[in-house]
């Protein structure tokens, strides 16, 4: 493959785009700390839309002729084509995207490319690219959330019946339905979705036009601009403009909390795939095998999207660290935006992805379920609230009574559902007996009640809102 270096011939043989004030090339380590290329050529797309919808502006107010505009037009198209092809080897010496991208317009359309950069600074070109690209990023993530919740839904739908365990210090607590513990998560990915929609909106105004922090010497058009790369509007303020990274705080944090729930989904299932719970089972797909162990089917995936929780949380500490006491306005301390930002972006795809193909590749073992859902005495709380609604015993009085019967059954090696009237009556002191049915855990999950609970009619009504949540948000897409 043919690799274009990209040069630009300056007096003195100067390699640098802003070589007029000095005398001496700057050092090595100098060089090695001020380039950028290394990450921020993931920007080159952006970059040249921005390019062009500023090219265009210019030769609006008439400082391009129609045919400079025309040349930087057909330039800037060859320029994305051969980084798009792998034919652009990028060099430390013009530091950054945008440096490279305009010598290469240079060298191929000659000094109109010199051009280009009138009545802009890179410091407002970096602002807008980086706006543009958490825009596009976060528009790919929207799709990837409405899919993972549409997996989330459809898996809830086909378990509706299915009994699952609820736990509160991941000890056993209550019978519940498999429907109502995935829409659990459901409803933490559904505000997720929500959250993305209003860090796309953090992201609706234009830098472009800010120029260093002033604004520019020319009468630039920036709504002109602005609405060309589909803005709502330019920034009021050009010295806010190009200082602020609320836009990339407010990514960062969307995808740390997104890993969170991640996280918390792939802790259950890395657990509920132990042999010791047993209650899913993951695929060949999902899962990796040991280079020692032959038995070993490990829950791999899961446990990278959980390990990437840190990860991306780290991204957004390093950038409120950064911009932690940073005076007004540009500084160079912003070119390590990036770095974070490109990785989280990459996290979140692979987080969505990967969570979504884990849920595909999955399988719930109920008998598993119901085994230690008496092996657990699960009923117990409703063996206290019989008390107190049939008995008019004290709650309280009734917590103990079921208490005692745990205790007793752990004595005597049985089961809640196996005791007997007599066993009934060593415990609580009186005469109990149970309705027919009543130790099943499906009749304690139907006994819940109230919106929200786990019981089947109220499930079914959530199943209903996800639904529309999901056909909502969809069309909103």
């Amino acid at each position: 493959m043919v690799r274009l270096y990209v040069r630009l011939y300056m007096p003195n043989g100067n390699m640098k785009l802003w070589h007029g004030r000095f005398e001496a090339a700057p050092s090595k380590i100098t060089e090695e700390i001020s380039e950028s290329i290394s990450f921020d050529h993931a920007l080159y797309k952006v970059d040249i839309r921005a390019s062009l919808a500023h090219a265009r502006m210019l030769a609006k107010i008439g400082v391009l002729t129609a045919d400079e505009f025309k040349k930087i037009e057909g330039g800037l198209t060859q320029v994305r084509a051969e980084i798009a092809e792998g034919k652009m080897a990028f060099s430390a010496a013009l530091e950054d995207i945008h440096m490279h991208v305009e010598a290469r317009l240079t060298e191929i359309i000659g000094d109109t490319g010199k051009k280009l950069h009138t009545g802009r600074s890179r410091n407002d070109q970096v602002a807008v690219d980086t706006h543009l690209f958490v825009r596009e990023a976060l528009i790919e993530h929207r799709t990837d959330m409405v899919s993972l919740l549409a997996q989330i839904l459809k898996l809830a739908e086909e378990n509706f019946g299915v009994l699952w365990i609820g736990y509160t210090h991941l000890q056993i607590a209550q019978p519940v339905l498999l429907s109502h513990y995935l829409l659990a998560y459901f409803w933490q990915f559904a505000r997720d979705l929500d959250l993305l929609d209003f860090v796309i909106q953090s992201t609706n105004q234009s830098p472009l036009g800010s120029a260093a922090l002033g604004g520019a010497n020319y009468p630039i058009d920036r709504q002109m601009t602005a609405h060309e790369l589909g803005f709502a509007a330019p920034y009021p303020n050009s010295m806010d403009a190009v200082a602020n990274r609320d836009y990339q705080l407010n990514y960062h944090f969307w995808a740390t909390r997104l890993f969170l729930h991640i996280a918390r989904f792939c802790e259950d299932i890395i657990i509920y795939n132990t042999t010791e719970f047993g209650y899913v089972t993951l695929s060949d797909a999902v899962t990796t095998g040991s280079s020692i162990m032959p038995q070993k089917k490990n829950p791999d995936i899961a446990e990278l999207l959980r390990g990437k929780a840190g990860r991306v949380n780290g991204n957004l500490q390093a950038l409120v660290t950064n911009l932690k006491g940073l005076p007004l306005t540009y500084n160079r301390d912003l070119q390590e935006d990036k770095v974070y930002l490109f990785d989280s972006v990459k996290q979140a795809r692979q987080g969505l992805l990967g969570l979504k193909e884990i849920l595909l590749n999955i399988q719930f073992n109920e008998a598993r379920v119901l085994e230690n859902l008496s092996r657990g005495f699960a009923l117990a709380t409703d063996i206290a609230d019989f008390l107190v609604r049939e008995k008019n015993t004290p709650f309280r009085d009734a917590h103990a009574v079921a208490g005692n019967a745990v205790a007793y059954c752990e004595k005597n090696q049985k089961r809640l559902e196996v005791l007997t009237k007599d066993d009934w009556q060593k415990i609580a002191g009186f005469a109990v007996e149970f309705p027919a049915g009543f130790f099943q855990p499906q009749q304690s999950v139907s006994r819940r009640q109230g919106d929200g609970s786990t019981n089947p009619t109220a499930v079914t009504e959530q199943l209903a809102l996800a639904r529309s949540f999901i056909i909502g948000h969809d069309s909103q897409g």
